[in-house]
C-alpha cells in the first residue's frame, strides 16, 4: 500500500518504467514487474503503450511527452485550444519532435513534426508544466509556418503581436516574412 500512496502522491498520472524504478526505489526488476502486474490486476494502472502505465484518470498531454521525449505540445493542439483555428482534431495530439512519427495509443493518434534542433530546444515561449511543455498560441503559428507555407488561421485577435515577432526570429526568413504578412493583415 506504501507503494501506490507514493504514485498516488507523486502529482503525476502517467509513468514509465524507470520513473516507477525511481519513484519506489527498488532497483529490482522483477519486483518492479511484479508490483505493476499486480496493480495492472486490480485497475490502478493500466499500461498503455511499451512500458508506459497510466492511472484511470491521466492527462492527454503528459501522456504525449511520455510517448515522445525531446517534445512539445503545438501545432493545431495549441492553436484549436488557444481559439486560433476554428477546425476540431479532437482525436490527434499534435506535437514538435526531433523526428516525424506518428503513434496510436488509448483512442487517440499522436502526430509529432521534426523541427531542426536549434528551434525544437530553444525555450522561447515554451510553458514547462512541470508533468509536460506545451508552446504559446504565438510559438504554435511559427511552429505552423515552419512546416506549411501560407497557413491560414481563423483569428488572430488575441495573439500578442510583439511575442509573434519575437518568437519569429528563432526560425528561417520565410517564417519571418510571413509573420510579418500575417501581422500586416490583422491591423
Amino acid at each position: 500500500m506504501k507503494y501506490v500512496n507514493k504514485i498516488l502522491n507523486s502529482g503525476k498520472s502517467v509513468f514509465t518504467f524507470d520513473d516507477i524504478k525511481l519513484l519506489l526505489w527498488i532497483n529490482n526488476r522483477d519486483t518492479i514487474k511484479s508490483f505493476l502486474t499486480r496493480q495492472i490486476k486490480s485497475w490502478f494502472l493500466q499500461n498503455m503503450y511499451r512500458w508506459i502505465y497510466v492511472m484511470k484518470k491521466f492527462d492527454i498531454f503528459e501522456f504525449a511527452s511520455k510517448l515522445k521525449k525531446n517534445s512539445y505540445i503545438s501545432f493545431e493542439t495549441v492553436l484549436k485550444q488557444e481559439g486560433v483555428i476554428f477546425q476540431d482534431y479532437w482525436n490527434v495530439v499534435f506535437s514538435t519532435s526531433d523526428n516525424t512519427i506518428t503513434k496510436r495509443a488509448v483512442w487517440l493518434e499522436f502526430k509529432y513534426y521534426k523541427i531542426k534542433n536549434t528551434i525544437l530546444l530553444n525555450p522561447l515561449w515554451i510553458i514547462n508544466k512541470w508533468k509536460y511543455t506545451i508552446a504559446t498560441p504565438e510559438r504554435a503559428i511559427c511552429d505552423r509556418l515552419y512546416l506549411s507555407k501560407n497557413y491560414y488561421f481563423d483569428n488572430l485577435e488575441w495573439i500578442n503581436k510583439e511575442k509573434l515577432i519575437e518568437i519569429s526570429q528563432i526560425y528561417n526568413k520565410r517564417v519571418i516574412l510571413e509573420v510579418k504578412k500575417i501581422l500586416a493583415n490583422v491591423e
